[in-house]
């Protein structure tokens, strides 16, 4: 299953009182219901969304973003 057929994402942590703003790789892969190793293979493509910020090294995807680039096809 490609990321570009996945339906926007949801919220990883269930029963939690505020929704994610931000995800991290593996959090992206779980809301995205793929393995991180299929982000991986989509980020050394360059078909992966760009992360929105870095906290240090850690790429971070706003949830909006993530959400958009859903909209326009995964692209």
């Amino acid at each position: 299953m490609s990321v570009q057929d996945q339906s926007p994402p949801h919220d990883p942590v269930p029963n939690s009182p505020i929704e994610r703003l931000t995800y991290r790789f593996a959090e992206l892969a779980l809301a995205l219901g793929v393995s991180k190793r299929t982000l991986e293979r989509q980020r050394g493509s360059g078909k992966l969304l760009k992360p929105s910020i870095r906290i240090g090294k850690t790429p971070l995807w706003f949830r909006e973003h993530v959400r958009d680039w859903l909209a326009r096809g995964g692209r």
